[in-house]
């Protein structure tokens, strides 16, 4: 069996990690992305509300409504903090998986370059021994069989 026909299950191995590591690096991209919306809508409603206390504020409130809006806000800035946590966790796991992608891409790339340069050997092997027999041929008597 050739080089290249030998490398065949192990180029099909590669390339199925590197796709399965692609997909993860996507799933985690998606992942991160969905979890940075979150925390941007957080922060938006954080500034909205702070709006509305402000408001309040100006016009007037009691020292109950001022424990609440606080009490609140407290609430809305460990949701932030717990959020930035896990964007930051998100990004870390995306990180890896993209590195881990690349790993495996490179290395793909590695044994499709190794299969091609066989390939082109073998092929220059098959062309010389075709030339080769061909000039047999040709150097035979025409009638003596």
């Amino acid at each position: 069996m050739s080089p290249s026909k030998r490398l065949r299950p192990v180029q099909q191995v590669a390339d199925s990690r590197e796709k399965a590591a692609a997909k993860q690096f996507g799933d985690s991209q998606r992942s991160l992305n969905g979890h940075k919306g979150k925390l941007d809508e957080l922060r938006q409603y954080h500034q909205e509300y702070m709006g509305r206390f402000q408001k309040a504020m100006k016009s007037g409130i009691s020292s109950v409504q001022l424990q609440e809006y606080r009490a609140f806000i407290a609430k809305l800035n460990e949701a932030i903090r717990q959020q930035e946590q896990v964007v930051a966790s998100s990004q870390q796991d995306r990180s890896n998986k993209q590195n881990n992608w690349k790993k495996k891409h490179t290395r793909v790339m590695a044994l499709d370059k190794v299969v091609g340069r066989y390939k082109k050997e073998e092929a220059k092997k098959a062309d010389k021994k075709e030339q080769s027999e061909a000039d047999e041929r040709s150097q035979r008597p025409r009638g003596s069989h």
